[in-house]
C-alpha cells in the first residue's frame, strides 16, 4: 500500500451518468465538450482509462429509468434540456470498458423496485466476473412516477416502505452471492468428469412479504462475492439503511453546513449502531473541481463554462420532488410570496436554496453561478488541494464524487493538476492497493465483504480472500 498512514487518505470516483445532461445543464453545447458521444463505447473507454490513469477508485455511474415531470406534469422542460434523457443502461456501458481497464471500480446504480432481486443479483455477479472482482452497485429505491408507470409497479405510500421492501431484496441478494455455493464447489476434475460438487451448492428458499426466491444461484461465486455496496439516501430512513448496508455513502453536500455535518456524523453513529467500525464505512462528498495552471486559468474556464449554463436544466431538477414553477412567475417577485402564491410551505424548500427572500429572477440566476454551489472548488492545484483538505476535516468525508462539467476535460485536468499536488501531500495513492474494488478501498485483502457486515451472516463457510 502506498498511503501515508499519518494522514486520511483522500478517495474520489467519477459521477457520471450514460446520458447528455446530468446535473450540468447547457454545458453540452460548448464546442468542445464531447458528452454527446455518451452513446459511444471509444468515449467511455477514453474517460475510463482517463480516471484510472488518476488513480481513482472508481467510474460510478447513475441511471434513471423515468422521465422527471416537474413542472406541472409535463417532461418539456426535461426533454428540452437534455435532463437525464436519452439514458442507456449503465450496466451495459461498464461491461463494454471492462476491458479497457486494469485497476478502476466500475460501480453502476440500479433500482430495487423494478427488477427481481434473481436477475439482478446474477447481472451483478456477472459484471464482478468480468471484470475480476471490480464491480459496486450503487442501492437506489426509485421515485420517479414515470419510472413506476413504465414499469407497472405500484406508487409507494411512502419513501420508508420502499425501503422496507429494499431491506428484503438486499437479503435475497445476499443469499444468493453469500449463501448459495460453496467457495470450493467447482472442481473441474477432468479425470472424474466432475465439474461441480453438487453437495456444495444449495438452495437458499427464501420466503419474504414481497419476495419469494428458492435458488441455488445459476452463477458460480465471483471474486468479491458481494459487489461493493453503494448508497447516496440522506433522509432518515435513507441513512439508517446505509449505516446497514453501504459499504460507501454518498452524503451529497448542502446548503447549511451545521445541517450537513450532523448528517455526516449521524450516519457514523448509526453504523456504530449495526456494530460497524469507522474502517467499514467511506463518506463520499460532491466535489466541481475547475483547476488549471493557476487561481487564473482556473477562474477563466469556469467563466467560460458559466456562458454556457442555463438555468432551466437546474430548476426542473432541484424542484423535481416538490413541483414548483420558477418560470411561471415574474423575475421581479419574491420567491417566498411566488412559493405562497403556489401553495407551498416555508418547509418545502430544499437544502439546495439557500434562503426564500430573494426574487424569483435572482433564484433564477443562481444557476447561471456555477462557482457558488456546495462542493465547488476553482482555483489552481495548491488552492483546491487545500479546500478539499478543509472541507474533508470539517464534514468528516473520506473523499469526493467528482462531477465533471466538461468532457473529458474535467476529469483530464483532474489527472494533470490536483493528483500530483494531493500525491505530493500524501494523502493521495500513488499505485493501487489491490485488484478488486473493495481492496483499494478498504486495503490490501478486503476482497470480501467486512465480516461484521449484514451480508456476512448468510455466508455458508469463513471468507477466502
Amino acid at each position: 500500500m502506498t498511503e501515508n498512514p499519518e494522514k486520511r487518505q483522500m478517495h474520489f470516483s467519477l459521477l457520471t451518468m450514460p446520458t447528455l445532461a446530468h446535473n450540468d445543464y447547457g454545458i453540452w453545447r460548448h464546442p468542445e465538450n464531447k458528452k454527446a458521444r455518451f452513446d459511444d463505447p471509444s468515449f467511455w473507454a477514453e474517460i475510463a482509462r482517463i480516471c484510472e490513469e488518476a488513480k481513482m477508485d472508481a467510474l460510478f455511474m447513475a441511471d434513471g429509468l423515468g422521465i422527471t415531470d416537474s413542472f406541472g406534469g409535463s417532461f418539456d422542460v426535461s426533454l428540452r434540456e437534455g435532463m437525464h434523457v436519452p439514458v442507456i443502461d449503465p450496466g451495459l456501458v461498464a461491461a463494454s470498458v471492462a476491458t479497457a481497464t486494469t485497476h478502476l471500480g466500475l460501480a453502476v446504480t440500479a433500482a430495487s423496485t423494478f427488477d427481481p432481486p434473481f436477475s439482478h443479483a446474477r447481472r451483478m455477479a456477472t459484471l464482478d466476473h468480468l471484470t475480476k472482482g471490480r464491480a459496486g452497485w450503487n442501492v437506489v429505491t426509485g421515485f420517479i412516477k414515470n419510472g413506476e408507470d413504465n414499469y407497472g409497479v405500484p406508487t409507494a405510500s411512502s419513501s420508508a416502505q420502499r425501503y422496507d421492501t429494499t431491506e428484503e431484496f438486499m437479503d435475497v441478494c445476499y443469499q444468493l452471492w453469500e449463501g448459495s455455493w460453496e467457495d470450493d464447489a467447482v472442481v473441474g476434475d477432468r479425470e472424474t468428469g466432475v465439474y461441480i460438487d453438487p453437495a456444495k451448492v444449495h438452495k437458499i428458499n427464501h420466503v419474504s412479504e414481497h419476495y419469494v426466491c428458492s435458488g441455488p444461484a445459476l452463477w458460480h461465486p465471483s471474486v468479491q462475492r458481494t459487489p461493493l455496496i453503494f448508497q447516496a439516501g440522506m433522509s432518515e430512513r435513507g441513512r439508517l439503511f446505509a449505516a446497514k448496508h453501504a459499504e460507501v455513502v454518498f452524503a451529497a453536500s448542502g446548503a447549511d453546513p451545521e445541517i450537513y455535518r450532523a448528517l455526516t456524523a449521524d450516519l457514523r453513529a448509526k453504523a456504530a449502531g449495526f456494530g460497524r467500525g469507522r474502517e467499514d464505512m467511506k463518506l463520499l462528498g460532491i466535489a466541481a473541481i475547475v483547476t488549471g495552471e493557476d487561481d487564473a486559468a482556473a477562474e477563466a474556464k469556469m467563466t467560460t463554462y458559466e456562458r454556457w449554463t442555463r438555468p432551466e436544466g437546474y430548476l426542473a431538477h432541484i424542484n423535481a420532488l416538490n413541483g414548483f414553477n420558477p418560470l411561471v412567475h415574474d423575475r421581479g417577485e419574491l420567491l417566498l410570496e411566488a412559493l405562497k402564491s403556489d401553495g407551498f410551505k416555508r418547509d418545502d424548500f430544499t437544502a439546495y436554496i439557500p434562503h426564500p427572500d430573494i426574487t424569483i429572477g435572482d433564484y433564477m440566476d443562481m444557476f447561471k453561478v456555477l462557482r457558488h454551489g456546495p462542493g465547488t472548488f476553482v482555483g489552481g492545484p495548491q488552492k483546491v488541494a487545500d479546500q478539499l483538505e478543509a472541507y474533508l476535516e470539517q464534514f468528516d468525508l473520506d473523499g469526493f464524487l467528482l462531477r465533471s462539467l466538461m468532457y473529458p476535460h474535467s476529469v483530464r485536468d483532474f489527472r494533470d493538476y490536483i493528483v500530483p499536488e494531493l500525491q505530493r501531500r500524501g494523502i493521495y495513492r500513488t499505485e493501487y492497493e489491490g485488484s478488486t474494488l473493495r481492496e483499494n478501498i478498504f486495503g490490501t485483502g478486503r476482497k470480501r465483504i467486512s465480516e461484521n457486515h449484514h451480508a456476512a451472516s448468510f455466508r455458508l463457510t469463513p471468507a477466502l480472500v
